[in-house]
């Protein structure tokens, strides 16, 4: 009988429902509770369990391995109708339910064990040594406690600490301030402006993530960023983070109205739109990857972001994808040979009147030779 069970175990774990064959050679032996045989008032009892839910189950050692926190459900196999349960996890919890979920919050290796009662009062118990092995997590992957990352490791913006910008869940990461990562990361360097109030966040440094190409490459709630580089780079890096600092040419005023430099990747929010743009000043330092440094009629140097694929000004009233040159001059390209120039760049919207604008925040202001719809101040 142990060795049925065993079988039984090992084809229906991490959820594996068994097959017809195996229901018909268990018709006169264990089941798995909710399903009764006809013997069920006669049998011996006995009781076995497998695993739903477990991201990695090695039915050779009989065990089931992920990283925390870690969510399985346990599902009793036995011979005969059972009165009650009581599961012991390994880490100081139990439950009488009979087929219990339950999260593995440390990483570390647990035994699990289960006692079956039957009507009459009979009691078997089965143990798992080592079931359950919970590991922790490497750069990049959620946490909620810094006991969930792996050694050299911290938990940036965890529940406990949650941060009001960048990453929504907790990451596992560490501190790259003298510019060295381990392979297959990179050193971002974060620490874009002082917020105009408080603190600033703790992302607001240098950090090393995992490097990326596209947003499959990353853990889920981060995506594939272009991000600045750490205190020994001089190239814009490719790495795993937020949304936020966001990126050239995306938006950065805060909800209160406040244009915020320090959620930008660049360091910069330009008044340009009715929600600022992030941006940088060509003039004293170069663009990063995707954008143009282009002069604009007001006088600044900005870089722009070309108007290429599914980027159209996100929607900003106030701007548009414009050709450099086309009807007044709204801007020139510093360097029009640029391997990113494209026919288009996302800046100020022409205009005539303040209803060519769009929206109720903008004005249609004269500056140099034309007009531009620029953010209503009063």
């Amino acid at each position: 009988m142990r060795y049925v069970l065993l079988a039984t175990l090992i084809l229906v774990a991490c959820g594996k429902a068994a097959s017809p064959l195996l229901d018909a050679a268990l018709a006169d032996g264990p089941r798995r509770d909710g399903v009764p045989t006809p013997t069920d008032a006669s049998a011996r009892l006995t009781i076995d369990f497998t695993v739903e839910n477990c991201p990695t189950f090695d039915s050779h050692a009989l065990t089931c391995t992920g990283t925390v926190p870690l969510t399985i459900r346990l599902v009793p196999l036995t011979t005969t109708v059972v009165g009650r349960y009581l599961w012991n996890f390994g880490d100081g919890t139990y439950s009488t339910d009979t087929t219990p979920s339950h999260t593995y919050a440390i990483p570390d290796v647990y035994t699990v064990t289960v006692v079956a009662t039957d009507a009459d009062n009979d009691s078997t118990t089965t143990t798992r040594a080592g079931f359950v092995v919970a590991k922790a997590n490497g750069r990049g992957a959620p946490c909620d406690t810094p006991s969930q990352c792996d050694n050299g490791l911290f938990c940036l913006c965890p529940a406990s600490a949650p941060c009001s910008s960048g990453p929504r869940l907790g990451m596992c990461t560490a501190s790259c301030q003298a510019g060295i990562c381990s392979d297959n990361q990179v050193c971002a360097g974060l620490a874009t402006a002082t917020p105009p109030v408080g603190s600033e966040e703790a992302w607001q440094t240098a950090l090393c993530l995992p490097a990326c190409t596209k947003d499959t490459d990353c853990a889920t709630g981060l995506r594939c960023r272009t991000l600045p580089p750490g205190p020994t780079g001089s190239a814009w890096v490719h790495g795993c983070f937020a949304d936020v600092p966001a990126d050239v040419g995306q938006p950065c005023m805060d909800p209160t109205g406040a244009l915020r430099g320090d959620l930008c990747a660049s360091g910069m929010c330009a008044d340009l739109g009715t929600r600022g743009l992030c941006t940088m000043n060509c003039d004293v330092a170069s663009c990063p990857p995707g954008s143009d440094c282009a002069a604009l009629v007001d006088g600044r140097k900005l870089c722009l972001r070309p108007c290429v694929g599914n980027f159209a000004c996100d929607q900003d009233p106030l701007l548009t994808c414009v050709v450099q040159g086309s009807e007044n001059f709204v801007y020139r390209l510093v360097n029009p040979s640029s391997p990113n120039a494209a026919s288009s760049y996302c800046a100020p919207r022409p205009c005539v009147y303040d209803a060519g604008c769009f929206s109720p925040t903008g004005v249609c202001a004269a500056q140099g030779a034309g007009r531009y719809c620029v953010r209503r101040l009063d």
